[in-house]
């Protein structure tokens, strides 16, 4: 017996997950060195007392002139995290829209002040080591929005130039294993941070900029008046697991936006991974299940569609209005310029549901107009159930629609008559979408049965609507948008319960099971 596509498909996700696993386990072991002479010690094996001092300039190599002194801070136990709140000044060019740089050294502490300039005496010293932060954002101007109902004197515009934001944090990190390189098969990733000390057979500490503490949404507006902002410095050890998962993500996140993820989607990502490990590794698990389900379910949904020459027991309308909503979900991240890859996959679920409601309302192409269609009894009183649902729904639907587009058009400013539109129909696929599913229960009730719907896409869609739970307490998001992520599971309850319900149903159809023919006509067939 030949194995189906779905188990080839689950070995083979079974088998990448394993390899993916164990390149991970391999990858955040902590190295060793046994070969003597070409072994790397840690200079924190000296257990020197280390300190952090933090200048300002507005470029990422400035002159001396340019940069500014902040602070030092001594770390009394560079074991434990570390945080100091400090008073920055604003250099003349960052406070013109200009950009403004961290500029960190950890070094060994220093009992007496430098004699001469701190800044040259860092640069200078061969036990120092350092790291720049970019400390500031350069926000692209806001839409213009005004009142649309209001008149020209009234209008409300966002006409300010793009400005400098600052960002609240200066996470720093440092590797607090004192552990032993090999030089001939150090790791790529952290080769670039490791720095000789003067005898060569040492390397200094491990000291680099911890991006995955660095949120965008964390920043203080800036204007030619501001003198100082206050942030706050956060210093943060590392385990040997925590820097390889910190160097690999650096580079995962340059790649991201290259690809066209914006900062909002980058912090997002950056969440999951500045986490507990053993979280972190739960959900890597549970993603790559989720995508396994879509794939899944993606395949029976086209299988089940395909084959169905009958709406028996099915909800048009729900069919009908599923590629609505996705059309206008479309047009709405075009609107708002979303990246690319969240846009692709939206325009491949829009042609898809275009392409089921193609197959129950056949065209003749040929003569530009409808087929006329003949309904079993089945089919009429599928219609009829579904028709009867609508009515009752609509008296919710429809007033609540309406009542929240009116409230937007009054009281929010907006870009334009379309993007109000947009955005109107957006909210109301959102808030109100999932009432579009309760005409199926309705027929399931009317009919008395669950037979004709495709079960197994159900049951995909339905492990992935839990798993989106899961994922809505990790990935921080807004508080309705979380309740949203619930709204859904109701509905795949009771489909469940109604399944349960019906059981005895002698016509179920199932989309990969071929229904033999009786043997009259068998028999029948035979003779022709």
């Amino acid at each position: 017996m030949k194995p189906g596509f779905t188990t080839i498909v689950t070995v083979l996700f079974i088998t990448y997950l394993c390899n993916l696993f164990y390149s991970i386990w391999i990858m955040v072991q902590p190295p060793s060195c046994t070969s003597e002479g070409l072994c790397l010690k840690s200079f924190l094996l000296r257990k020197p007392n280390l300190e952090l001092t933090i200048f300002v300039a507005p470029h990422s190599n400035p002159r001396g002139p340019e940069v500014i002194f902040v602070n030092k801070f001594l770390l009394p136990n560079y074991n434990d995290s570390y945080e100091r709140l400090m008073a920055v000044e604003l250099p003349r060019l960052t406070k013109r829209n200009g950009t403004l740089y961290a500029h960190v050294f950890l070094s060994k502490a220093q009992e007496t002040l430098y004699s001469g300039d701190k800044w040259t005496n860092l640069l200078t010293d061969p036990d120092t080591v350092y790291t720049l932060v970019p400390m500031s954002i350069y926000k692209e101007p806001e839409y213009k929005i005004f009142q649309l109902l209001q008149d020209g004197e009234n209008v409300k515009k966002n006409v300010e130039k793009p400005v400098t934001h600052i960002k609240a944090v200066l996470p720093v990190s440092m590797l607090k294993e004192p552990l032993h390189f090999s030089q001939i098969h150090m790791p790529s990733d952290i080769y670039q941070y490791i720095r000789l000390y003067k005898n060569k057979q040492e390397y200094l500490p491990i000291f680099l900029h911890n991006s995955l503490h660095d949120r965008s949404f964390n920043i203080t507006k800036i204007n030619k008046n501001t003198t100082h902002v206050p942030i706050l410095l956060r210093y943060e050890p590392l385990s040997y697991t925590g820097l390889r998962i910190l160097t690999q993500t650096q580079l995962a996140m340059v790649t991201l936006q290259q690809f066209g993820f914006k900062n909002k989607d980058i912090d997002e990502i950056k969440a999951i991974f500045d986490t507990n490990h053993y979280l972190l590794l739960i959900s890597i698990i549970v993603a790559f299940v989720h995508i396994l389900f879509d794939f899944l379910a993606f395949k029976n949904d086209i299988s089940f569609w395909r084959s169905r020459k009958s709406m028996a027991g099915l909800s048009s309308r729900l069919v009908i209005w599923r590629a609505f909503s996705q059309t206008v979900v479309l047009l709405y991240l075009f609107e708002e310029k979303a990246s690319m890859l969240i846009i692709v996959p939206s325009v491949i679920s829009s042609v898809i549901e275009i392409w089921k409601v193609f197959k129950i309302i056949p065209v003749d192409w040929k003569n530009l107009k409808l087929k006329q269609l003949t309904l079993n009894r089945a089919e009429e009183d599928t219609k009829k159930f579904d028709a009867e649902s609508m009515k009752y729904l609509s008296y919710v639907l429809y007033p609540l629609c309406a009542g929240a587009a009116i409230y937007s058009l009054i009281y929010e400013p907006q870009k334009s008559w379309y993007s109000w539109s947009i955005k109107s129909l957006v909210n109301g696929v959102y808030a109100f979408g999932f009432l579009f599913m309760l005409p199926q229960l309705f027929i399931n009730y009317r009919l008395k049965s669950v037979a004709n719907l495709p079960w197994k896409t159900f049951m995909y869609k339905a492990f992935n609507t839990f798993i989106d739970d899961l994922f809505a307490f990790i990935i921080p998001m807004p508080t309705a948008h979380r309740l949203a992520c619930f709204r859904d599971d109701i509905v795949f309850l009771i489909y469940i319960y109604q399944r349960w319900l019906y059981p005895v149903d002698q016509s179920r159809f199932d989309e990969d099971v071929e229904v033999p023919e009786s043997p009259s006509e068998e028999l029948k067939s035979k003779t022709d």
